[in-house]
């Protein structure tokens, strides 16, 4: 009876996310009677499949000539089929998958198990099929928490299609499972939905979505084992309360989740955030200070070691760098394109959602942007635009606009950018948006490329030649000919008669 109750408690503290605490229940079960001992040997390796796959797989490996009964093989197939698949051996995965049908003895449930862990490889591999009849036999399924699972598959199955509309009613239906069998429900799964619901419910204006996911959040005791499924949680709501006109409380919210980011590479992230909605609040100075304390901890990240969605931080700090430094917004993108998909954790969204490609092309438009190449910023642009267009994503999709309204003069793009934030018509993104596209052109910037605009306002900083050399990454004799080239524009021979110039006319 005592190792009966260990089991439970371990099992309960695996479902609640408190692996170390789990695994430490299960310490000495090597002495434990059949059929605890079988069942011991199957839960330490579930708990390690959620941690290190490799790991698993070795444990089960070592219990294999234990597992006599039909029940416990049948588990042991399936959580090699799960470990294989986290490492993308989805050959090593069917097997197993297929030697756990043979022993599952026609049993309806023990059939569904089996049924959502093929829809889930068919995901993991890139086949993105809603429609897949195993989804109609894993729904079926009568334990509520293996529902969940399934119909959190199926939402990213919809979100690979790019129906994201439809994604979100798989997930409001996932967490409306969770709310009515609290008990039956596994953590780690349930904050992914959450925290994806959350994200993709503010972008495509769903309030009730983002309500929902809200909601059941606030009623979850966090374990530090998921910081990272609470650090995005955090981040999303804050965005959320952004788009819906509260600043301040996005602002809040993103500190929140600074204090419990498991990396420096999702406080680089928090910083980021703050000084993205500081800006679209005109607060530059505040702003400014965000960006340079994102651009400290950058330094100490090994961008190449990170494996799910932080380095996507890289993509933003290019854009909110490159109309104040060109080169650092140029080497952020750099490193980010550089990197790709490569060493991403399979399992993760970002290495199977296309809306990846369409954060590095707006990147890579607002560098261009700057750099006067205009027709790069376009392609880039309007590259990002289709993708953000066609997934209803109208932040992302008014930004691509109002780049192209820049960079093209042409009033399509001012339209597309004005209707695409029109529908977050009380942030401060909305304002912004409506005063960058529709404010005139001043007679100082009249006939300026935009780095000609940067390069001004860095020599009035009091830039000497190499500095300005290694902001914008051009040569010394580049850069020497550029600002002789701004001197005689404004018709002025120094930096203090150019800075003069500037001051009367009200833009320092």
């Amino acid at each position: 009876m005592a190792q009966q109750q260990q089991l439970d408690e371990a099992r309960e503290l695996l479902r609640t996310g408190r692996y170390d605490a789990a695994l430490a229940c299960l310490s000495g079960f090597e002495g434990w009677p059949s059929p605890q001992y079988e069942r011991a040997h199957l839960l330490r390796a579930e708990v390690l499949t959620n941690r290190d796959p490799v790991d698993a797989l070795e444990a089960l490996a070592r219990s294999s000539d234990v597992l006599k009964t039909g029940e416990t093989r049948f588990q042991y197939y399936v959580l090699s089929g799960r470990a294989y698949a986290r490492i993308r051996n989805f050959d090593g995965a069917a097997e197993m998958f297929t030697s756990a049908e043979s022993v599952a003895e026609n049993d309806p449930s023990l059939l569904a198990t089996i049924a959502h862990q093929r829809a889930r490889l068919r995901y993991l591999q890139g086949d993105y099929d809603p429609n897949d009849p195993n989804f109609t036999v894993a729904l079926a399924n009568p334990d509520p928490g293996a529902r969940l699972l399934t119909l959190v598959v199926r939402a990213w199955m919809y979100a690979g299609q790019g129906n994201y509309r439809a994604q979100v009613t798989d997930l409001r239906a996932a967490i409306a499972l969770a709310r009515e069998h609290p008990a039956a429900v596994e953590y780690f799964s349930l904050a992914r939905a959450l925290h994806t619901l959350i994200t993709v419910s503010a972008e495509l204006g769903d309030h009730e979505g983002a309500d929902d996911a809200r909601n059941l959040y606030e009623s979850i005791a966090w374990p530090a084992e998921l910081a990272d499924e609470q650090f995005l949680c955090l981040r999303g709501m804050a965005w959320d309360a952004f788009m819906r006109g509260d600043s301040a409380r996005a602002q809040w919210l993103f500190r929140d989740s600074k204090e419990v980011a498991p990396s420096d590479a999702w406080r680089v992230m928090s910083h980021v955030d703050r000084a993205y909605v500081a800006r679209m609040n005109r607060n530059e100075a505040w702003a400014r200070d965000e960006l340079m304390q994102a651009q400290a901890i950058s330094r100490t990240v090994t961008w190449g070691e990170t494996t799910g969605e932080e380095r996507q931080v890289l993509v933003t700090l290019a854009a909110l760098f490159s109309p104040v430094d060109m080169g650092q917004a140029q080497r952020y993108v750099s490193n980010y394109m550089r990197m790709g998909k490569d060493g991403v954790d399979a399992t993760l969204a970002i290495a199977h959602d296309r809306r990846a490609t369409g954060f590095t092309q707006y990147a890579s438009g607002c560098v261009n942007q700057v750099l006067g190449n205009t027709e790069s910023a376009t392609t880039a642009f309007e590259a990002a635009y289709k993708i953000f267009d066609e997934a209803d994503h109208h932040f992302q999709a008014a930004l691509a606009a109002q780049g192209l309204a820049e960079v093209t003069g042409a009033s399509v793009w001012i339209e597309r950018a004005r209707s695409h934030a029109g529908h977050f018509p009380k942030s401060a993104f909305y304002r912004f948006m409506n005063e960058r596209i529709s404010r005139p052109v001043t007679p100082w910037i009249e006939g300026l490329s935009p780095m000609q605009r940067q390069l001004a306002l860095s020599v009035c900083e009091g830039l000497d030649t190499t500095q300005l050399s290694r902001r914008f990454s051009r040569s010394e004799f580049t850069i020497k000919r550029e600002v002789q080239n701004l001197y005689t524009l404004f018709n002025v021979r120094s930096q203090g008669a150019l800075r003069d110039v500037l001051v009367e006319r009200g833009v320092l």
